[in-house]
C-alpha cells in the first residue's frame, strides 16, 4: 500500500521520517490518519467553523500521541 498524495498525508510522514517514528513505514496507518484529519477537516468546515478551528481539529487528530 502506498501513502495517498494528500497534504495530512504528507505532514505526517514528514514528521515521523523527521523524528525517525517506527511508524513511518506503516503506509495503512498514516492513511487511515490522514483521511480522519481530512474529514474532520471538512466536517467543522460544513458544520460553519472557520479555516483556523477546522485546521486546529484536524492537526489534533493527526498529531494525536505525537506531540
Amino acid at each position: 500500500m502506498a501513502i495517498e498524495a494528500s497534504y495530512y498525508g504528507l505532514y505526517l510522514l514528514k514528521y515521523l521520517k523527521g523524528t525517525e517514528n517506527y511508524r513511518q513505514h506503516d503506509h495503512g496507518f498514516i492513511n487511515s490518519r490522514a483521511d480522519d484529519a481530512a474529514g474532520a477537516f471538512e466536517s467543522e468546515r460544513r458544520a460553519g467553523a472557520t479555516v483556523d478551528q477546522a485546521q486546529e481539529l484536524a492537526m489534533k487528530i493527526l498529531m494525536d500521541g505525537f506531540e
